[in-house]
């Protein structure tokens, strides 16, 4: 094999392996999880390990949310919604019974 007909293949595989690549992270890419539903009794209590960049959204009842180790305390009534911009764990309390999505 000449050196121009090596360049060649080396071409064409770089090319192949870089399409193959492409293919393999577009199926490997999480898509977006549906936003998780539950209910929550009345004094109920729920945890978020992992808030930061979710959305708690308050879809009926009302909510009180408070991160560990911070001051600020937010309350969320239906219809409301919240960006976590910290990441430490958060407790969703229900004041009234209600229906929460995380997404």
């Amino acid at each position: 094999m000449n050196t121009a007909t090596l360049a060649t293949t080396a071409a064409r595989l770089d090319v192949l392996l870089l399409a193959g690549l492409l293919e393999l992270l577009k199926r490997s890419v999480a898509r977006p999880a549906a936003p998780a539903a539950r209910q929550l009794d009345a004094n109920a209590t729920t945890w978020i390990a992992r808030p930061l960049g979710r959305t708690i959204t308050c879809e009926t009842g009302t909510l009180w949310l408070t991160f560990d180790n911070e001051s600020a305390d937010v309350i969320l009534e239906a219809g409301q919604s919240h960006h976590c911009t910290r990441a430490s764990k958060l407790a969703i309390h229900a004041l009234a019974a209600g229906r929460i999505s995380v997404a």
